[in-house]
C-alpha cells in the first residue's frame, strides 16, 4: 500500500530511505516530495554561503537566517506530499479533483518558497564570499527547477487557478533571479 511507505516522517528516517521510496513500486512519494526535498537542500546550500559572508556582506546572518527559515517550511512538505497525493488517489469520483486541488496548496508554498531562495541565492552569488559563488549560483539553479516543476504539478492536478497563478509567478520570478545572476555573474568574469 502506498501510504506505508510514508507511515514516518522523512525527517526522521535515513534519507536513504527516501530515496528507495522514491525508486520503488509505490505511487508516492513521488515528484512533489522530491522537489520538496531540492528545495530544502537549495536552501541550506544558500544559508552556508551567507553564514560564511559576513565579511563580504553586512546582512549576511540575516539572509542566513531567512534561508534557514525557508528550509524548514520544505521539510515537513516532504512527507506531507507523499501524504497528500496517496490520500488523493485513493479518491474516487468527482471528490478527486478537490483532493488534487488541496495538495496544490502545499505545491504553492514549494514553489514561492523556492522564489525566494532563488532571489536570495542570486544576492549571494553576486555579493557574498567569491570563493562560494558557484554553491550560490547552484542554489539559485536548483531553485528555478523547484518553481518550474511546482507549477508544472499544479498545472497538471487542477484547472487554471489562483494556486496556477500564484506558482507560476514564482517560477517567473525564480527564473528572473537566475538570469540576473547569470549575467552579472557572467560580465564579472570578463
Amino acid at each position: 500500500m502506498a501510504t506505508e511507505a510514508v507511515a514516518d516522517d522523512y525527517l526522521d528516517r535515513p534519507l536513504r530511505a527516501l530515496f528507495d521510496d522514491v525508486a520503488g513500486t509505490d505511487s508516492v512519494p513521488a515528484a512533489g516530495s522530491v522537489i520538496a526535498t531540492l528545495g530544502a537542500l537549495s536552501a541550506g546550500l544558500a544559508a552556508k554561503v551567507a553564514h560564511r559572508s559576513h565579511s563580504r556582506l553586512p546582512d549576511a546572518e540575516e539572509i542566513a537566517g531567512r534561508l534557514d527559515a525557508l528550509r524548514l517550511t520544505f521539510e515537513p512538505l516532504i512527507t506531507a506530499d507523499a501524504l497528500g497525493y496517496a490520500a488523493a488517489l485513493a479518491v474516487r469520483g468527482d471528490d478527486r479533483a478537490a483532493a488534487m486541488h488541496a495538495l496544490s496548496f502545499d505545491l504553492v508554498l514549494i514553489a514561492e518558497a523556492a522564489a525566494t531562495v532563488a532571489e536570495l541565492a542570486s544576492t549571494l552569488a553576486l555579493t557574498g564570499n567569491p570563493n562560494l559563488r558557484y554553491d550560490a549560483e547552484a542554489s539559485v539553479r536548483i531553485a528555478v527547477t523547484v518553481t518550474q516543476i511546482a507549477a508544472e504539478l499544479i498545472g497538471a492536478n487542477v484547472v487554471e487557478t489562483e494556486l496556477s497563478r500564484r506558482a507560476n509567478s514564482a517560477a517567473g520570478g525564480a527564473l528572473a533571479a537566475a538570469i540576473h545572476c547569470a549575467s552579472t555573474s557572467g560580465s564579472r568574469d570578463r
